[in-house]
């Protein structure tokens, strides 16, 4: 049953983050325990079960919680035009992702990259599919349709685009996708909110996804080529060592500030195609809902969150898990 009082909403969306992130936690566990046994996943059903372990539980939340798809979710249809200029949003996105990405791997690696062999070791069609439509699909139901949208009408969408992103961020784990998916998190909520659709945040999801495996089984594939003596991860933690790190940073920072540049008149249009302006602006005015986020669920959730990264994680890999 619905319940009406905010702070009971509240409390429920914190659970709710808190047991996809337990159970993921778990199977995660299970999955090296199992590998540690001798006994191999293959890498399509751990990119299976890795989203759908939080898909599920956000999936109960709608049902026992009666919310529709086109009202409360924000799976409402959008103009020919949205669609494709959403395709063109995809790289100013990634554009400014590519900034954090590169700050973060002063501190430390470039996760995606470090597990390169393991995603290259199953089907290239299949694993480029789960990790380009699938993975964006399940994590913008999770995110943008029910985290975002529910926790908007509590606290408004600034607010709430804030939240959301940062669930986003920790979903994944470590510190390196943490930071660039926070960034993307808050864009993703701003474009969605300006279309009135979760959709596209989904079609620019899927295309900064698809494009980074493309580019890591293109990169791969080169290095196999020339018969280099590292791998891409090798050389990947080779040019994180040297000045090469701080070039990179500078030419993402120019690179970051002109797509921001561009993004944001393309928002602007999104909003005045879909006659949705006044809700785009409205995310940036005060007076929103001063309903509360932080309750004792969602601490506990970050908090717990928090943990997994910086301290089990470190623990789990001293100990060869």
């Amino acid at each position: 049953m619905q319940q009406d009082n905010p702070k009971n909403k509240a409390s429920a969306l914190g659970w709710l983050f808190f047991i996809s992130i337990a159970v993921h936690v778990m199977c995660s566990v299970a999955v090296n325990i199992l590998e540690q046994k001798g006994i191999s996943i293959p890498v399509e059903f751990s990119l299976i079960i890795s989203e759908l372990v939080i898909f599920i539980p956000a999936l109960i939340y709608v049902i026992t919680n009666r919310l529709s798809f086109s009202e409360d979710l924000g799976f409402r249809g959008v103009k020919p035009g949205t669609a494709l200029i959403s395709v063109f949003m995809s790289f100013l996105v990634w554009g400014v992702g590519s900034f954090f990405n590169v700050l973060s791997q002063i501190f430390v690696s470039n996760t995606m990259v470090q597990m390169s062999d393991t995603l290259l070791g199953g089907s290239s069609v299949a694993v480029w599919f789960l990790a380009s439509i699938y993975g964006p699909f399940c994590e913008e139901f999770i995110f943008r349709s029910v985290f975002n949208r529910r926790y908007e009408l509590i606290i408004g969408p600034m607010r709430a685009g804030l939240i959301s992103a940062l669930y986003f961020a920790l979903a994944h784990l470590n510190f390196n996708q943490a930071a660039y998916a926070f960034v993307l998190g808050v864009l993703f909520s701003v474009i969605n909110k300006a279309a009135g659709s979760v959709y596209p945040s989904m079609i620019v999801h899927m295309c900064i996804n698809g494009c980074n495996m493309l580019m890591i089984m293109v990169m791969t594939g080169i290095t196999e080529e020339i018969g280099s003596s590292q791998d891409l991860a090798a050389a990947a933690e080779a040019a994180r060592g040297s000045d090469m790190i701080y070039i990179l940073l500078a030419v993402t920072l120019v690179g970051a500030i002109i797509s921001l540049l561009i993004l944001i008149p393309c928002v602007v249009f999104i909003s005045k195609h879909e006659n949705r302006f006044e809700e785009l602006v409205s995310v940036f005015k005060k007076g929103q809902s001063k309903g509360r986020w932080l309750t004792f669920s969602s601490a506990f959730a970050i908090c717990f969150t928090l943990f997994i990264m910086f301290g089990l994680r470190p623990l789990l890999s001293a100990l060869g898990m």
